[in-house]
């Protein structure tokens, strides 16, 4: 039958983008928000011990990533919201979608990369994480060497191919290491 093929999927895809989504109900009120964003951002700065300067420009930075690669602009987004977006601009230009993943996960591991050196180290990470809501430290460090770390680092760009992987490959029998995590219990 033409087009089975391509609606498993894009259903596959969709069930990574409804993962994807979960992480980002931070406050757990049934949608995505600001509230969320501010939630993330305040445990980000604590946990970082940063300073007025520093904060003001992660501010504007998480800011500007939550606004262009969250919420498309909007004010708060539900979770079909969020599915229809992702698959309308997913079926308008897979090569774009893909280059836009891209520049949104570049975005956040410029903000996560906190000492500027092009790697994430596990406290990064678990900085990261737990920002988000996600605690479970075996778990975390688990996911962290999944990724097999050289010298304690990941490098920013193994961690953005990961993540656009989850929101990009449309292949079921490909290995997804963000996908098994999130599904783990991360």
């Amino acid at each position: 039958m033409p087009g089975t093929n391509s609606n498993k999927a894009l259903d596959f895809l969709v069930s990574k983008w409804k993962l994807w989504y979960s992480w980002f109900d931070i406050n757990e009120d049934g949608k995505v928000d600001f509230g969320d964003g501010d939630l993330q951002r305040s445990r980000f700065i604590t946990l970082n011990h940063l300073g007025d300067d520093e904060k003001k420009t992660l501010l504007n930075q998480f800011g500007k990533w939550w606004t262009e690669c969250l919420l498309f602009g909007k004010s708060e987004l539900t979770e079909s919201d969020f599915i229809e977006l992702m698959s309308n601009k997913w079926k308008t230009n897979k090569n774009v979608f893909v280059k836009m993943m891209y520049t949104c996960h570049d975005m956040i591991g410029n903000i996560v990369d906190t000492n500027n050196d092009g790697s994430i180290t596990k406290e990064e990470f678990s900085v990261i994480l737990k920002s988000g809501g996600h605690n479970n430290n075996p778990m975390d460090e688990k996911f962290f060497e999944d990724y097999h770390p050289i010298d304690g680092k990941v490098p920013i760009r193994v961690m953005a191919d990961s993540w656009v992987t989850l929101l990009t490959c449309e292949d079921s029998t490909k290995p997804d290491l963000v996908k098994s995590a999130i599904e783990f219990g991360v």
